[in-house]
């Protein structure tokens, strides 16, 4: 039975404060390659794209796509995992240059999230950025303990949130919380990037 709960900022230091904060960066290039990948292909591979060793999952909205990227590493006593979600509109995946623009707007906002996070580890102190966390006690199948950040910049900006989890539960955690309660796209769905000009 889960039981989550508020944490007090102190109790969120993780295991170990190799908080893998800078997966981040990298989480947020794989997110820019799948954006690019859907613009020349119209579609989603369901493959991680070469040289990113992350999981990916595709989720289409209203108004474009959010593209979630999570690495799980196991740690002394437990695993840590750390995930990045971006979103783009359909025009702006559709037109290269406006691509090229939210792609690196992802990559600022990553970088920004990515001192926020450290700080959040090293200091309990998350900086201008905000976050949620929680705590959560498993008991039945599996036992554990299960630890999850949610930080975001409270910006009105572009959607670009990282999630930060730690715990000692087996087995392997399960995919990122999904953050804005999408349906994740399977492989090969055809993406219609029309807009009215």
């Amino acid at each position: 039975m889960r039981c989550p709960f508020l944490l007090l900022a102190l109790l969120l230091i993780p295991l170990g404060a190799e908080a893998l904060a800078a997966d981040v960066p990298q989480l947020a290039g794989c997110t820019t390659k799948v954006f690019d990948e859907i613009r020349r292909t119209r579609t989603w591979s369901g493959k991680a794209p070469g040289g990113c060793p992350a999981s990916i999952a595709v989720e289409k909205r209203a108004n474009g796509v959010v593209v979630t990227a999570w690495t799980t590493r196991n740690v002394d006593g437990g695993w840590v995992k750390t995930a990045f979600s971006s979103a783009m509109g359909y025009g702006e995946i559709a037109r290269k240059k406006e691509l090229a623009a939210a792609s690196r707007d992802i990559v600022a906002r990553a970088k920004h999230l990515e001192r926020c996070l450290e700080s959040i580890n090293t200091a309990n102190d998350p900086l201008d950025c905000r976050d949620r966390a929680t705590k959560s006690y498993i008991a039945g199948e599996e036992s554990g303990v299960e630890n999850d950040r949610i930080v975001w910049l409270d910006d009105n900006g572009r959607h670009t949130v990282v999630e930060y989890a730690f715990g000692n539960t087996e087995p392997t955690p399960s995919p990122p919380a999904d953050l804005l309660d999408g349906q994740q796209l399977p492989p090969g769905v055809i993406i219609d990037l029309r807009v009215n000009r």
